[in-house]
């Protein structure tokens, strides 16, 4: 099952590609979808991340590919709470000039379940993707065109400092 999601932005690639990819590691700092992350430390250095998820569960990131010149890279997902019917989840992202200083960037889910549960849990599973991956290129959008982090994000990190307090 594969689930693509494609998004303009009003920003050079240079400065997206940067974002997604030279800090990788960094996604926490601008995405709702993560509330932590750092470099995976089972890892060599650079080699993935580690995020803990809003729903508390771990994602460990490990990068397959990445392709300086053609702007793309690609990750295999673990869940610390994969269900046991996904075999796999990669996940890609591609940025592309869309006229000058403007970005197209692309964001492909691939997952693949146990054949049984392709046709059970695939239709739900790609809907949730396909609202997970708006949400990540929305928010994507708004901090590469203005340098700020997406409301979503703020409201998060003040919802986090108040339990802490």
């Amino acid at each position: 099952m594969k689930i693509v999601n494609k998004i303009k932005i009003n920003a050079p690639i240079d400065k997206v590609w940067n974002i997604l990819s030279v800090d990788f590691s960094r996604v926490s700092h601008w995405t709702s979808a993560v509330i932590t992350s750092t470099e995976n430390p089972d890892l060599p250095k650079g080699d993935g991340r580690q995020c803990e998820l809003p729903d508390g569960a771990i994602a460990s990131e490990t990068l397959l590919n990445v392709d300086n010149k053609r702007l793309t890279f690609s990750y295999e997902v673990k869940l610390s709470s994969m269900p046991f019917f996904v075999k796999s989840m990669i996940n890609t992202w591609h940025v592309e000039e869309n006229g000058k200083g403007q970005s197209r960037v692309t964001f492909e889910i691939a997952v693949t379940l146990l054949p049984v549960f392709t046709q059970i849990m695939g239709p739900l599973m790609k809907k949730q993707f396909n609202k997970l991956a708006n949400m990540i290129l929305d928010e994507l959008k708004y901090f590469s065109e203005t340098g700020k982090i997406h409301p979503r994000k703020e409201e998060q990190r003040k919802t986090s400092l108040a339990k802490e307090a």
